[in-house]
């Protein structure tokens, strides 16, 4: 995948940059080694970020990131190297579209073509965004590319702010590709839907092969669900995170109703009209699309039995994700404990990004 590219990597091996996300309510930071036998974690943080400190993607009180930001990098487990980063551009503020154009030879005309389909696809003037491109598929008679754009404003919003910090952003990329990269093996070449429900949101994803093809956003979060348990426990807040962790659905009816129905009813609701989205309105050429897999994942989303329950109101196989799927670790287990590691799908796959892993795919 082309990307929205700050600077060439070209320059740069494995080893001389670290993955930064900051699309939840965390700055989830992380860097890999690759060694002979398989990958190795050289260094992981993670931070919360004080509420206000990011509306709708862009920084609103830089002086804040930036002290969040700096603590992070003070409290990292193991190290870091360099001062190179590959930044996750929080979806909300991503356009991806899908267009259609008639087969034409590879080159500037191709170019100009896709320059003028984004122009009358995303609602945003040419001179707003940067802007990317891929081919998706292409037959004698037509190609199937994949858009990606996201507003200047935002970005250039990161590039001061990294700029302070005496970090350089070297690439930056949709935070659904990323997590997309870490979440769906090597090779697959069907569809599947990425459920990622964050602390303060959610987003679902259309994937074709390992690469987004659709994306929704979704009021729907983690912190709705605990706030379910503190509403009708009487918890505290913190105490109520446990619960959701541990006990989740197994012990969660009061007078014979699921306290989370409201919004685990919703939650099938959307995932339900996504796929419609799919059958309906891309690549209507494939008469037998089909999501093969449904994979849930987010630091939002750890409420115990979600998985088997949706599974069985879906009446399809939904999994629990593995961030670390297309990672190598050999007998090594990832410092990064199985419930954490799901909130940090996104700078894992951004830490796959320089190990060749695109040219295998």
């Amino acid at each position: 995948m082309k990307n929205v590219v700050i600077a060439n990597l070209s320059h740069c091996n494995e080893n001389c940059y670290f993955g930064v996300d900051f699309s939840g309510a965390s700055i989830r930071l992380l860097q890999l080694e690759k060694k002979s036998d398989g990958f190795g974690v050289t260094g992981w943080s993670q931070k919360k970020i004080p509420k206000g400190t990011i509306e709708q993607g862009k920084i609103i009180k830089k002086e804040v990131f930036i002290e969040t930001f700096k603590e992070a990098l003070d409290n990292v487990e193991g190290n870091f190297f360099g001062n190179n980063i590959m930044l996750a551009i929080p979806e909300e503020k991503v356009f991806t579209r899908v267009i259609s154009i008639p087969a034409m030879e590879e080159g500037k005309a191709l170019e100009e073509a896709i320059k003028w389909e984004t122009e009358s696809n995303i609602p945003v003037a040419l001179k707003d965004i940067y802007y990317d491109w891929q081919i998706l598929d292409k037959t004698k008679d037509q190609f199937n590319i994949l858009i990606m754009a996201v507003s200047k404003e935002v970005v250039d919003n990161y590039l001061d702010i990294f700029d302070t910090l005496n970090l350089k952003i070297i690439a930056l990329e949709p935070e659904s590709l990323s997590t997309a990269r870490s979440l769906i093996e090597r090779g697959f070449q069907g569809y599947s839907l990425i459920v990622y429900i964050g602390t303060n949101s959610s987003n679902f994803a259309i994937c074709k092969k390992n690469i987004p093809v659709f994306t929704a956003d979704s009021s729907i979060s983690g912190k709705m669900m605990t706030e379910i348990v503190v509403k009708n426990l009487g918890f505290s807040f913190e105490k109520a995170e446990n619960y959701k962790i541990k006990k989740g659905l197994e012990d969660s009816e009061i007078d014979g109703k699921v306290i989370f129905n409201p919004v685990l009813g919703n939650l099938i609701k959307e995932i339900k009209k996504t796929i419609e989205f799919l059958h309906e309105n891309l690549f209507l050429e494939e008469k037998d699309k089909k999501i093969t897999k449904i994979i849930l994942c987010g630091g939002g989303f750890n409420l115990k039995g979600l998985s088997s329950y949706l599974s069985i109101k879906l009446k399809q196989s939904v999994i629990q994700a593995n961030p670390w799927l297309n990672l190598n670790f050999v007998k090594k287990i990832p410092p990064i404990s199985k419930q954490n590691s799901q909130g940090f799908a996104p700078v894992i796959g951004l830490t796959l990004k320089a190990q060749d892993y695109d040219k295998i795919n």
